[in-house]
């Protein structure tokens, strides 16, 4: 829930008040960074006026301690989620606990539970960059819910770069209707927008009641320049190695995965990418992100970072002919 102007008045006074400007003031308030960039003073002025007043308006992932008050609320039940899924890409990086959970903001999180997992949500969330005055928003939306004869399953999962933050609080309403209403593929097709992926079952007129089949439709939008610039706004370029160079090169394609697993993290999703053919992939356990036996979102975001495994292409195949098979199907029962 958004906290009350004074409190948004506070954060601007607080910037003000230091007499710091630039990167030494989103040190003071946000460090230590990490490598941070050498930019002017103005964008890291206003990327940390933007951080102070935003995360006092709304909340942050871990939780700041405000003078003469307790840390002592009950932490929500999907921000444990982030943490952990943040946590885990931490480890991976070597970084101290707590260095990118701390970079991210939850805007808005509308989530109905559903025998304690999610039915539906609506969660916009914002990882400031640790290293240059930059952001990124990340909308997720999701919907599974089993009926007596179907189970109506959609989900949509986008993301926004902002390279020049105004040095002002966000407004989480007007970043929910820059987001359009429509279908899957629809969603993010405006206001500077990217879709990552999405994904649905078949909700046509057949294919409802007991004549149903779960016929899945869905794809994984993300795309090669779209995943540099990701690593960019985070991270920094990451210099692409010789590929004569194996070790080096599975390092690159590794780092590049687990940058978009953060984005998928920070709305809560933990879904472990294969970058070898020895790795196997594992998806979420609370989320459903794939509509059948197939793994096409590790398979697609894999592609997206310039990584074939060996055997990507039999387990393309075989699920093009899963999802064959259960339109087929379909068709065989209306001649019954």
């Amino acid at each position: 829930m958004p906290a009350n102007t004074n409190s948004v008045d506070s954060a601007y006074t607080s910037a003000a008040k230091t007499d710091l400007q630039g990167l030494e003031l989103a040190e003071h308030h946000f460090g230590p960074l990490l490598r941070p960039t050498r930019a002017t003073k103005s964008p890291w002025t206003n990327y940390s006026i933007n951080r102070l007043q935003t995360n006092q308006k709304y909340r942050t992932v871990v939780s700041v301690p405000r003078k003469g008050s307790e840390d002592d609320s009950e932490e929500d039940e999907s921000d444990k989620y982030i943490k952990a899924c943040v946590s885990q890409i931490e480890d991976e990086m070597d970084f101290e606990h707590g260095a990118l959970q701390k970079c991210i903001t939850i805007l808005c999180n509308e989530t109905v539970l559903d025998d304690e997992e999610p039915r539906s949500t609506d969660h916009i969330v914002r990882i400031y960059s640790p290293t240059a005055p930059m952001y990124i928003d990340v909308h997720f939306k999701y919907y599974c819910r089993s009926r007596r004869s179907e189970v109506e399953w959609q989900y949509t999962l986008g993301y926004k770069i902002q390279r020049r933050p105004s040095a002002t609080a966000s407004n989480a309403l007007a970043i929910k209707n820059e987001i359009k209403m429509g279908g899957p593929e629809d969603v993010y097709a405006y206001n500077g927008w990217q879709t990552l992926g999405w994904g649905c079952y078949d909700d046509s007129y057949k294919n409802y009641g007991e004549r149903g089949r779960r016929v899945e439709f869905g794809r994984v939008e993300l795309h090669e320049e779209g995943v540099m610039n990701i690593r960019e706004v985070l991270f920094g370029e990451l210099e692409k190695p010789a590929e004569t160079d194996s070790e080096a090169t599975l390092a690159y394609h590794r780092s590049l995965v687990r940058d978009i697993r953060l984005l998928l993290a920070a709305v809560g999703i933990s879904y472990d990418v294969a970058c070898t053919d020895d790795e196997s992939d594992h998806r979420p356990y609370e989320l459903m992100l794939e509509g059948l036996s197939d793994k096409w979102v590790a398979r697609g975001i894999r592609n997206a970072c310039g990584l074939r495994l060996a055997r990507d292409a039999e387990e393309e195949r075989k699920g093009a002919m899963e999802r064959q098979e259960a339109k087929g199907y379909d068709d065989d029962s209306e001649d019954d």
